[in-house]
């Protein structure tokens, strides 16, 4: 095998794990109520039918079987603003009795574990009757035993890899954060600096899932895992909302987002923004190019600076200044013509954070409290507090978009809607036409503001499960379209998404429009809208 097939390989493993972290709860969850085996002998059904007859939350409902069809078990058609869901491989899976082979991880998501704990607990006895340790040493007895009946069995649906995606992951992002891989290398002896016991079952589990030998040396696909610990981190933050499918299913949500904390119960936010720290890397090398290109053109059509909505730690628009003062022709010219730098956000402790950031980097920047559905008053706070206008600065967001909170069209969309998405609110299905009118609605508050120096925009997009369903082990789609269905955040198809914006007056930049993986596959974009 050469390398790139066997770096290919290895990345397919770390997407089945993404894809198992997610699947696993929905499906049990499905399974409780007997939804997929009414899907099963009725060979289709409606979505609209199903959330009458089992009582579920058509919204979430949607996201559960669209995950499946996104897995190439089930096969979605859209008729008349309705969905019906198809067996294309149900019956095949179900003969496999994987939903009962996935029980093994059921207490990782019925029960709240602390995995800081592995790195803080000091007493032998905890460590070993731990939910945690009896899950980890249930996994290795289980499959040590059965491996010699799964050496003749399909494989089919990956359903081992996701296992270990749920066992592992969550345990690989605890010791990154605590700086327990800073020297990974193939042939290293791996040690972790916790007690001993706990030490003992997590390299047996390392053992038993290859990323170490016998001789605790970190292995080619430890290695490989352990550099790349980062890429779990956004799906692992979202154990809150998978731990709690049950209620989104079949509870009632119509309060979700009525929490007078600011602490966000949904996601463990601390780990999102590492995590996505790690992941977009590769994205923001696109971001540069765009800012130093802007910034290198002749003082006259340059915007007066930037603003980053959305602005969390402050530490892109450190990087942006940074970048601008070091690599532009701008940077140059700053006391001539200073750079007007704003950071912009919903959360107050972000903004307390981003103020701290700039200082103790010493830039000249303001910090205004904004929200991303309220172009107009932050436009008015920015002109009467600091005399700056909107328009005259070059607006930056980052995966921010997509998780406006949903507000009812005004307007109907009278177009019939493409998209295979799945949108939800509290629990409530977005109908599809309904979204996109919602999108188009967005992008025209902004757009006034935007005419000068544009939106340098990089945002999440779903796309078609019987895509995904072709390319599965190949990305994270399915582990996205999860987290942020079940979070009511809305990331709707690439073509779409430029369509809308297209509608409100917004064109991209032919010279800096990026998608990632590829063209074909758009789930990441970066564009300058004008």
């Amino acid at each position: 095998m050469d390398s790139k097939e066997k770096k290919r390989l290895l990345l397919s493993n770390l997407f089945h794990h993404l894809d198992g972290i997610v699947l696993i709860p929905t499906i049990l969850e499905l399974e409780k109520k007997q939804i997929l085996n009414h899907i099963l002998n009725n060979g289709k059904s409606k979505l609209s039918d199903l959330s009458n007859r089992f009582s579920a939350n058509e919204g979430y409902l949607n996201v559960a079987l669209r995950l499946l069809c996104s897995q190439n078990i089930l096969e979605q058609e859209h008729v008349n603003e309705d969905i019906i869901f198809k067996d294309i491989k149900l019956q095949k899976w179900m003969s496999l009795n994987i939903a009962n082979k996935y029980k093994i991880t059921a207490p990782l998501y019925a029960n709240e574990i602390n995995y800081s704990n592995i790195c803080d607990d000091t007493d032998s006895d905890k460590i070993n009757n731990s939910i945690l340790a009896k899950t980890i040493s249930n996994y290795i007895h289980n499959t040590e035993q059965n491996k010699l009946i799964f050496k003749n069995v399909d494989f089919d649906f990956n359903w081992q890899k996701h296992i270990e995606g749920i066992i592992v992951a969550p345990i690989l992002v605890c010791l990154a954060r605590k700086k327990m891989f800073t020297n990974v290398e193939i042939g290293h002896e791996l040690n972790l600096n916790i007690h001993n016991e706990w030490s003992k079952i997590l390299m047996n589990l390392f053992y038993h899932v290859g990323i170490i030998d016998v001789k605790n040396n970190i292995s080619e696909y430890g290695n490989f895992l352990l550099k790349r610990v980062t890429s779990y981190g956004v799906t692992v933050s979202y154990l809150p909302t998978l731990k709690n499918i049950s209620h989104l299913l079949y509870g009632d949500n119509s309060n979700r987002w009525e929490n007078n904390s600011t602490e966000e119960t949904h996601v463990d936010r601390s780990m999102n923004v590492w995590g996505s720290g790690g992941a977009h890397h590769t994205y923001f090398k696109k971001v540069d190019q765009i800012i130093i290109d802007l910034f290198n053109l002749p003082i006259e059509h340059q915007p007066k600076g930037f603003i980053d909505i959305g602005c969390g730690n402050g530490k892109l628009i450190e990087h942006i200044f940074d970048l601008i003062y070091y690599k532009t022709k701008r940077g140059k010219y700053l006391e001539s013509n200073p750079l007007f730098i704003v950071g912009s956000d919903f959360n107050y402790k972000a903004l307390e954070a981003t103020n701290e950031t700039i200082n103790k980097a010493d830039i000249w920047a303001k910090t205004a409290f904004g929200d991303i559905s309220d172009p107009d008053s932050l436009a008015k706070k920015l002109k009467e507090k600091h005399d700056i206008q909107l328009s005259d600065l070059l607006n930056v967001r980052s995966f921010l978009d997509h998780n406006r909170i949903y507000t009812a069209p005004k307007k109907n969309y009278n177009k019939i809607s493409n998209s295979t998405g799945s949108f939800c609110y509290q629990g409530i299905r977005i109908k599809n036409k309904d979204l996109e009118q919602n999108l188009k609605e967005h992008f025209a508050k902004w757009a006034p503001y935007l005419k000068k120096y544009g939106l340098l925009i990089v945002e999440l997009h779903t796309i078609d499960p019987a895509v995904s369903a072709k390319n599965i082990g190949k990305n994270a789609i399915t582990a996205y379209d999860a987290t942020h269905g079940f979070s009511d955040q809305y990331i709707i198809e690439y073509e779409l998404f430029l369509k809308i914006a297209l509608e409100t007056g917004l064109k991209p930049d032919p010279q800096h429009e990026y998608t990632f993986p590829s063209r074909d596959i758009p789930i990441v974009s970066i564009n300058r809208l004008l």
